[in-house]
């Protein structure tokens, strides 16, 4: 009996001796297999074939990405914006004409025939002063192609017409059709020699707003040399003047913008924001407050976006929104939206930026979609037809 007791003991101690390990003794434990990426790619038996899918991304993160993408295709709109202002700052003479719709190839050639044939017509019957109207309207029309020497020659005809028949009223306008196109196509020094010739005309008929708008042109090509203070003084002793003379309220608006604008690109954003100011304040008392004042706050909050006063700028963006869409002007809204967008994303303010940008897609793809290039048949020269916008 004490045999076995014994035994019994020892048959204990040699499994807890060997159950513990020895110094300087490794012990191997049974292998554990662990259900890993490495090992499910390396199975090669039946079965589907392991992805190894990164996190899904959270909504913020693809919004972040959509702003990315509005970003890298910023070009394009622009590109459009910039053709449409060309047209817009076109001046038509005589009786109103038809305009065409861009992408119509079949509707543009037959106008173009109809221009061409009645443009013969008057030639044949020696009415000269229908013929520089067409020669102008032709510039119009080959504008709108794209085909711009095509228009500068047509516009310079129908200024020598102008010119033969005394007509300084008209020779006005066709110098600014010239010049726009120039200062479109970067020929700085043509723009300024017919921007010069324009004020010249101005000066010869009197008119008040043709000479304000060739000089405040003027201005703003000096700027684009970096000549700040010679363009600065320019509006402030000599276009503003001019257009209050001439009770051109919407015009001072825009002067007062367009100074703005240059002390911006100097990066003075003290003067620059009390110009914008002083735009705002004329514009509420102007008769046309809806444009006036839509662009005069949107371009007071670009100053306070750059200067990060996130809360006053989207205070000026949106009341200039609501301005904006009581004017029907689309592509300032658009331009609104873009700038409110970003600053909901800088500040994370997720569910407005996502607002925003449906906004400004659907007004983008509006603008993109549309294929009428339609243009202002207006004969007087405008006080604001080249603001400066210094699109981020």
């Amino acid at each position: 009996m004490l045999k076995d007791t014994l035994n019994g003991y020892l048959m204990i101690g040699l499994m807890t001796a060997l159950a513990i390990p020895q110094f300087g003794k490794s012990r191997t434990r049974p292998q554990v297999i662990v259900d890993t990426v490495s090992a499910k790619k390396e199975f090669v038996g039946i079965g589907p074939q392991f992805y190894d899918l990164p996190p899904e991304k959270t909504k913020e993160q693809l919004l972040e990405e959509e702003y990315d993408k509005k970003h890298a295709n910023a070009e394009i709109i622009i590109k459009i914006l910039e053709e449409r202002h060309l047209l817009n700052a076109l001046q038509q003479i005589g009786p109103s004409q038809p305009t065409m719709t861009a992408n119509n190839e079949l509707y543009t050639q037959n106008l173009e025939q109809s221009l061409l044939s009645s443009l013969q017509s008057y030639i044949q019957i020696g009415n000269l002063e229908m013929v520089s109207n067409l020669q102008n309207r032709l510039g119009v029309f080959y504008v709108q192609k794209k085909q711009y020497d095509q228009a500068i020659s047509f516009f310079q005809r129908a200024f020598s017409l102008k010119e033969e028949l005394n007509d300084v009223v008209s020779q006005v306008l066709v110098s600014n059709n010239i010049a726009v196109v120039y200062n479109f196509i970067g020929n700085d020094e043509e723009a300024t020699s017919y921007y010069n010739l324009m004020n010249r005309k101005a000066i010869k008929s009197k008119d008040l707003n043709g000479q304000a708008s060739s000089l405040e042109q003027l201005a703003i090509l000096k700027a684009k040399k970096k000549l700040y203070l010679e363009a600065q003084l320019d509006i402030i002793k000599k276009v503003l003047p001019l257009y209050k003379r001439a009770k051109n309220a919407s015009g001072r608006v825009g002067a007062y913008n367009n100074l703005a604008a240059i002390y911006l690109t100097e990066k003075k954003y003290t003067q620059s924001r009390w110009f914008h100011l002083q735009a705002v304040k004329i514009a509420s008392i102007s008769g046309n407050s809806n444009k006036d004042m839509s662009f005069s706050l949107y371009s007071l909050a670009r100053v306070k976006k750059i200067l990060k006063e996130y809360k006053l700028a989207i205070h000026d963006y949106t009341v200039a929104a609501t301005y904006a869409l009581e004017g029907g002007d689309d592509i300032l809204r658009m331009h609104i939206y873009d700038d409110l967008g970003d600053i909901y994303i800088q500040t994370k303010d997720y569910a407005n930026a996502s607002a925003s940008l449906a906004a400004y897609d659907m007004i983008k793809n509006k603008i993109i979609s549309s294929t009428d290039y339609r243009k202002s048949e207006a004969v007087v020269v405008s006080g604001n037809t080249s603001p400066i916008l210094a699109l981020e």
